[in-house]
């Protein structure tokens, strides 16, 4: 109906409407190429602005300390500098980003549904999406095993997959199915929202180009993958066989007592990352031949469980069940030799040696008192004065000899 005043007959259109803030609340899975990803977004960050979808925080590790924060009762023991309030920033920051935003990190996905509703109540003035990563559980158990090992892990390999195995609830199996269990992390997170809103990247098989998994990832969020590099720094690593047997070796001797912030510099940043990562020749960690049935079983029930639930699909369901069983690694502990394990240790010891600083030899009596001396000189006017008067002194003493 017209503004009173103006001519029957003049249609006045609606304002347009802005389009809906929509957030893509990217929950993991760990060890899906998630690190990858997210140095992606970092490294673009300002060109995906300017494309329309924003990757907030102030640093790369801000939206880890975000989940730390909003699920402080399973985080508190990684408490650190800025978790405290964090989570609240990078709600605001979202807020008032007017068209798409990313959250991605994998500390969310063994949320509680409590958890989960918290976040997402957080994030009510926005169209929320759930995204997903997933990868074949054939590749992610060696890997899960290896990444916890380089956090002070210390169950064997073998003890790792007979704890998987074994079909019971345990400390262990526990940890890695909050984490892995992808039809629950679904469900969890999907509670209340539509099934075209919840949104599963399947990562390629092995061999296929990296950049493969950013391809189907990018357009999820609303970026179109070409305009970006995926050839990105990357902070992520592995560890060989003998490598990760050793690490682990080394955590069990250092115990609880060894404090985190040592821990991350030494054992985590120099030992394995810088030494340990870069050996030439390694061999990669594998499921074992006599594993792999009930680990296809497994996950041919996770597949069936997503096709009900009717999720959005990015890639290919059944690239989540692993190929037919192949020779592979059993446990490091036995298969990779002593003799390999001592080659290993002597190797990364000898690196160490050559990294340290070369120390000073001791001072002798005289030298401390030269240098003693010297400072004092220095410091002290009069007492620079008197060093000069020395000097002279023995000069002229020498002339006279002469």
């Amino acid at each position: 109906m017209p503004p009173r005043g103006d001519p029957p007959g003049v249609y006045y259109p609606p304002w347009p409407m802005a389009p809906p803030q929509r957030v893509y609340l990217h929950i993991g899975l760990p060890k899906t190429g998630t690190t990858s990803l997210q140095g992606v977004l970092w490294h673009h960050r300002a060109a995906t602005v300017a494309a329309g979808t924003l990757y907030p925080g102030a640093d790369e590790a801000a939206q880890h300390r975000a989940a730390m924060d909003v699920h402080g009762g399973r985080y508190g023991g990684w408490r650190e500098p800025g978790v405290t309030g964090s989570w609240e920033w990078l709600v605001e920051q979202v807020r008032a980003h007017p068209g798409a935003s990313v959250i991605s990190s994998e500390l969310l996905a063994p949320a509680s549904p409590d958890e989960a509703r918290a976040v997402l109540s957080a994030l009510d003035f926005a169209e929320v999406h759930i995204v997903c990563t997933a990868r074949d559980l054939a590749r992610q158990i060696p890997s899960v095993w290896q990444e916890n090992v380089k956090t002070r892990h210390t169950t064997s390999y073998a003890d790792f997959l007979a704890a998987l195995r074994s079909g019971e609830l345990n400390p262990t199996s526990q940890l890695f199915w909050d984490y892995q269990d992808l039809p629950r992390v679904l469900r969890t997170w999907a509670a209340a929202l539509p099934a075209e809103r919840v949104h599963v990247v399947t990562v390629p098989p092995r061999g296929t180009p990296n950049e493969v998994l950013w391809q189907r990832f990018a357009p999820v969020i609303e970026l179109c993958p070409g305009e970006f590099t995926t050839d990105v720094p990357q902070h992520n690593y592995s560890l060989g066989v003998a490598e990760t047997e050793l690490l682990r070796r080394v955590n069990n001797r250092l115990g609880d007592d060894y404090e985190w912030p040592a821990y991350t510099l030494v054992v985590k940043e120099i030992l394995a990352e810088q030494i340990l990562s870069r050996r030439p020749g390694t061999t990669s960690i594998a499921l074992p031949a006599d594993d792999q049935d009930w680990v296809r079983e497994t996950a041919r029930r996770h597949v069936a469980e997503l096709r009900e639930a009717g999720y959005h699909v990015i890639g290919d369901l059944d690239e989540l069940i692993p190929p037919e069983a192949t020779t592979a690694t059993g446990d490091p502990g036995l298969d990779a030799e002593e003799a390999r394990l001592l080659e290993v240790a002597v190797d990364a010891l000898a690196t160490l040696v050559q990294r340290m600083p070369t120390p000073k030899s001791p001072e002798s009596r005289a030298e401390q008192l030269a240098r003693t001396l010297r400072e004092l000189s220095e410091r002290y006017p009069p007492a620079l004065a008197a060093r000069r008067w020395y000097w002279r002194a023995r000069s002229r003493v020498r002339v006279t000899r002469r």
